[in-house]
């Protein structure tokens, strides 16, 4: 029988939970760890409609990138998710910092994704990140318009640093807080998401070329590499990505 127990054991090979910083909530969030599971959703984020998904597939698991809580939950109530995951009796792990750091996690995976050079580099001493050595330099457009491709991203944002790209520093999710750390790795080019208007601003004038291709796009690579790895361990469950696990932004071009 395999368990919410069992899944949870796997996904600390892959990534973890110890790794995790303090100020981060990965784990299991919800329901029983003895549980059996027969059907499993994975997703960013447990959002009302992914546990509606869930619910409507009799699914026992939902596994998310980002935590369904950060900070002391005061109130359980009708409509929100935790309760919504209670009443439909479905179990939430949550692997989000873990994963982030993880070899073979979402740093890697971006560099993949990017067709980049393999490098075991990371960008900070925590280990997010990767810095990556090109073999050919590459314009800073032709960079961001190969990102936009890659993460199948709705729009770009990008600063041109005024010069071809030799070395290029990738973040999965919100990566703003490590924009000078690219800069003094002499990084040409950082891609990440959520970037504000200052980290543009000082992108530009220390000539790094930044590009934000979005918290989600930059992360949405996982959810299909997670289901893979966990149809391979677990070949007897229903596994799969939710439909519902999906960019709640709309853009206006």
């Amino acid at each position: 029988m395999t368990t919410v127990q069992s899944i949870y054991e796997y996904l600390d090979t892959l990534a973890p939970f110890a790794s995790q910083p303090s100020h981060d909530n990965s784990g299991i969030l919800v329901g029983d760890a003895k549980a059996e599971v027969t059907n499993v959703l994975v997703c960013l984020d447990a959002t009302n409609a992914v546990i509606k998904e869930a619910a409507d597939k009799f699914t026992d698991l939902i596994i998310s990138h980002h935590p369904l809580m950060y900070r002391a939950v005061k109130q359980v109530l009708v409509g929100e998710p935790v309760y919504e995951l209670i009443s439909n009796d479905i179990a939430l792990i949550a692997a989000h910092n873990n994963l982030d750091i993880a070899v073979g996690g979402l740093s890697d995976l971006m560099v993949a994704e990017l067709n980049l050079p393999h490098s075991s580099a990371a960008l900070d001493h925590e280990g997010y990140g990767r810095i990556v050595e090109l073999g050919e330099p590459i314009a800073p457009k032709t960079l961001a318009e190969k990102t936009k491709t890659a993460f199948d991203c709705t729009v770009v944002r990008y600063t041109d640093g005024g010069k071809q790209i030799k070395k290029l520093a990738v973040c999965a999710g919100g990566g703003g807080d490590l924009v000078e750390t690219a800069i003094a790795a002499g990084c040409d080019a950082y891609i990440c998401g959520d970037l504000r208007h200052q980290h543009m601003i000082h992108a530009a004038n220390a000539g790094l070329t930044l590009i934000d291709a979005g918290h989600f796009h930059t992360e949405n690579l996982l959810c299909e590499d997670l289901v893979a790895k966990l149809r391979a361990k677990f070949p007897k469950l229903s596994i799969e990505k939710a439909k519902n696990s999906k960019d709640v932004c709309n853009y206006v071009s």
